[in-house]
């Protein structure tokens, strides 16, 4: 016990014939290595799924067979491309921990070369029952005192395909019985249909993987195209910024937000003076250049919490968040500045533009307001620019200012 078996290239298969029963004749000797060949059996089809990857699967079906087989040693030789590569293999003292488990051979097989090369070329179960007193083994012998007394090789088929060959040995000559061949026939079956299943299902699992790699990659560039339809529906083609649909989502929500936090909230309506003017005399496409950098400079002046839309034309509309009604008119009155500050040159003429700018403030802590909705605010707002357009344009004028001013009127 506890020699190693090791590949030898020169191995034939010999013609001697192995007993026909297994090495005890007394029935309960017959039952109990029956008891052990069905307990072997049923654990080698319980494999299924107990494995992550084929070589431990390998390996844990030699194992069983050494547990319930007298059995020195097995491996299992691999058919990779045009070879038999030795991928596991363990003795019955690694099995037990007595010795470390060595990592598996190097040395390679092509058909027909030694046993297991004839096995595979073959496809049929080769027996070799004295090794030490076979001349073809003298070479190692002499290197080593390794050589088994038995040895097995049994090809492992799927149909016709090779899957490998299965190597088991033992120190005794002439040791393994037609008992120990049947067994082995049943077991290779069972090996074979294991590899496979876990070539299947190893298959199945790329190519689903590869499918859902493929979904999850369509998912995503729809995904993107809705996202990007989406961008292109809410913005502006020409100035880049917020549009009308966008803009109405957007003051119903902050102005239900300050009414639930009692934040304060300004909307600015604003109206470029003369556009029309503009158009007639340097052409729509000029015109156009007007409204992107007057865009461009509204965009400058916001923070990044405040909403600036074109609303149409040449009219814009920020929402500016969570600020007074004093701080809304002296944001407005910057931004009106700012763009009166601009200028264009077209056919060698230099143009200046100025902005009217209607203001509503709603504030949630006045009765008189706290009832207002969305769409009072953009009245009261446009009621406000139109009352500065006709005090003479170029102005910031507040809806409050209109109905103090009212007030005032109705007193005189």
């Amino acid at each position: 016990m506890g020699r190693e078996l090791k590949p030898y290239a020169t191995m034939t298969v010999s013609t001697h014939q192995p007993h026909s029963l297994p090495k005890h004749t007394g029935i309960q000797d017959v039952l109990d290595d029956l008891i052990r060949s069905l307990a072997a059996i049923q654990q080698i089809s319980e494999l299924d799924g107990k494995a992550n990857d084929e070589k431990t699967l390998i390996s844990l079906a030699l194992q069983i067979l050494l547990q319930h087989q007298d059995m020195e040693r097995c491996s299992f030789f691999l058919w990779v491309e045009d070879r038999l590569v030795n991928v596991t293999g363990m003795s019955v003292d690694e099995l037990a921990g007595l010795r470390q488990t060595p990592l598996p051979s190097s040395r390679t097989f092509r058909l027909g070369e030694g046993i297991i090369g004839m096995a595979a070329q073959t496809r049929t179960m080769q027996y070799c029952d004295n090794c030490p007193e076979d001349s073809r083994f003298a070479t190692y012998a002499a290197a080593s005192d390794t050589i088994p007394g038995s040895l097995i090789s049994v090809p492992v088929l799927a149909g016709e395909e090779l899957l490998g060959v299965l190597n088991v040995s033992h120190p005794q000559p002439r040791y393994f019985t037609e008992w120990h061949k049947r067994l082995l026939h049943i077991y290779r079956n069972l090996l074979s249909q294991l590899i496979t299943n876990a070539r299947l299902f190893q298959k199945m699992e790329q190519q689903i993987n590869a499918r859902t790699a493929k979904l999850r990659k369509a998912l995503d560039e729809v995904q993107q195209l809705k996202e990007r339809y989406e961008q292109l529906s809410m913005i502006d083609e020409l100035t880049g910024l917020y549009n009308r649909r966008y803009f109405y989502a957007q003051l119903e929500t902050a102005v239900a937000r300050s009414k639930r936090y009692g934040e304060s909230l300004c909307l600015l309506v604003m109206d470029l003076d003369h556009f029309k003017a503009v158009n007639d005399h340097f052409g729509h496409l000029n015109g156009d250049q007007v409204l992107i950098k007057v865009g461009a400079c509204l965009k400058e002046q916001m923070r990044e919490s405040d909403v600036v839309v074109r609303y149409g034309g040449e009219e814009f509309i920020v929402i500016f968040t969570n600020t007074s009604c004093a701080n809304g008119k002296r944001f407005a009155e910057r931004v009106r500045k700012a763009v009166s500050e601009l200028s264009w040159t077209f056919d060698d003429q230099t143009l200046r533009m100025t902005m009217s700018i209607g203001l509503s403030c709603f504030d949630p802590h006045c009765t008189q307001l706290a009832t207002m909705d969305f769409e009072h605010l953009i009245h009261c707002a446009d009621l406000a620019l139109y009352e500065a357009k006709a005090r003479g344009r170029n102005r910031v004028l507040a809806y409050a200012d209109l109905t103090e001013s009212a007030s005032s009127s109705n007193l005189s």
